[in-house]
C-alpha cells in the first residue's frame, strides 16, 4: 500500500515537473505568413512602394514628429488607414489585390505617396 501511494506521488511529481518545463519553454513563432516590405518614413516626402498581391507593406516613422499612412482614394473608401504614429511608431497592411493606392504621410501637409500592387 505504502509502494502504491509512494509510486503515485512519484508519477504526480514526473508528470508536475514536465508541464512546468513546458510552461517555460521559448514559444515557436510561425514564420510569416505573406513576404513583408518594410518602408521607412522620415521627412516630408511619401516613399513610393511596389508590391505583389498578399505583400504586407510595413511602414515605419523614422522622424522626430508624428506621422500617419492613411489611403487616400480618388474614389471609394479607404482600404487603410494608421492612425497617429510616433516616433518609432510601424504599421502593416497586407494588399490582398492590384491596383494603385496612393498614401498621405504628413499630418499637416497633403504629401502623397503611392503604393503600386501587381497580381
Amino acid at each position: 500500500m505504502i509502494l502504491n501511494k509512494l509510486s503515485i506521488y512519484i508519477l504526480l511529481a514526473v508528470l508536475f515537473s514536465g508541464i512546468l518545463a513546458a510552461c517555460n519553454s521559448e514559444p515557436t513563432l510561425a514564420p510569416p505568413s505573406s513576404p513583408g516590405i518594410s518602408v521607412g518614413i522620415l521627412g516630408d516626402e511619401c516613399p513610393g512602394v511596389e508590391a505583389k498581391v498578399g505583400d504586407q507593406v510595413t511602414w515605419t516613422n523614422q522622424d522626430d514628429s508624428a506621422h500617419t499612412v492613411r489611403h487616400v482614394p480618388k474614389e471609394g473608401n479607404s482600404q487603410f488607414d494608421s492612425g497617429i504614429l510616433n516616433p518609432g511608431d510601424s504599421f502593416s497592411f497586407t494588399f490582398l489585390q492590384p491596383g494603385e493606392f496612393p498614401y498621405q504621410c504628413l499630418m499637416e501637409y497633403e504629401a502623397t505617396g503611392m503604393v503600386t500592387v501587381q497580381p
